[in-house]
């Protein structure tokens, strides 16, 4: 079960962002409140988690939102010493986000937490339905692993 859970969190918050962040959106509230961060930074903390590195333009991307929020907001979590904000050695007009250690608790423990209320709902589910669920879930990212591919 904790695969099929880790499996469905990855896949939901690189794939759909927005659904992601609509059916977990009270929690992302309730979760974020704890911390000094907004539902959107918690967000891009977890999207920065997944990718080790990723550029603003990219980041921006997968918020869906405008650059110049993108900045305000990386500025903030640069200050609380959440992620780090470096030049791309191979084009500097770039800038690439990393996270740090204290980012990295702050994402890890949401994730965590969300993978137990899902598991709570997932536990529900027959064994027939936990397999085509599986294999749902499987075949939607190998579809999207080939698109993303072109």
């Amino acid at each position: 079960m904790k695969c099929i859970v880790s499996d469905t969190i990855n896949f939901l918050s690189r794939t759909f962002p927005k659904i992601y962040s609509s059916l977990y959106l009270e929690y992302l509230k309730q979760y974020a409140s704890t911390y000094s961060v907004n539902k959107t930074q918690l967000r891009a903390l977890i999207i920065i988690k997944n990718n080790e590195v990723i550029s603003m333009t990219a980041l921006c991307n997968r918020l869906n939102i405008e650059k110049g929020s993108l900045t305000s907001m990386i500025d903030d979590l640069t200050e609380k010493g959440y992620v780090m904000k470096e030049r791309d050695i191979v084009d500097r007009r770039k800038y690439l986000i990393s996270i740090t250690e204290s980012g990295e608790e702050i994402a890890s423990d949401f994730v965590d937490k969300l993978k137990l209320k899902l598991e709570e709902r997932l536990i529900k589910l027959t064994e027939e339905d936990k397999q085509k669920y599986i294999g749902a879930v499987k075949t939607l990212e190998e579809i999207f692993d080939k698109y993303e591919q072109e």
